[in-house]
């Protein structure tokens, strides 16, 4: 199963990835948010913009997020993780535990 799909828009590459294929249904520990983080930087390093895909995932803890996401604004200015960093279908808050 791939986890990164890549596609262009308006001259922009868009990495979108599935966060299910990458670590699983529960994204709960802080290392697989390191894990994340680490793919997500790759793709900002090389000019692309970042789509997180939750859909399928069931639980998602406040350490995970943290080093998936929020950690992402100790490496890159602000803007460019708020512009090119995107999430679609975030499980409902009472799943972060």
């Amino acid at each position: 199963m791939r986890y990164i799909t890549s596609m262009s828009t308006r001259g922009a590459n868009v990495v979108y990835l599935a966060l299910v294929a990458i670590i699983g249904p529960l994204c709960s520990t802080r290392e697989d948010g390191i894990k994340v983080n680490q793919v997500v930087s790759k793709h900002l390093n090389e000019g692309s913009s970042v789509k997180l895909d939750f859909h399928g995932v069931k639980l998602v803890t406040p350490s995970f997020y943290s080093a998936a996401v929020a950690d992402l604004y100790c490496t890159f200015p602000d803007d460019v993780v708020s512009s090119r960093v995107s999430i679609t279908d975030m499980p409902p808050m009472e799943l972060f535990r």
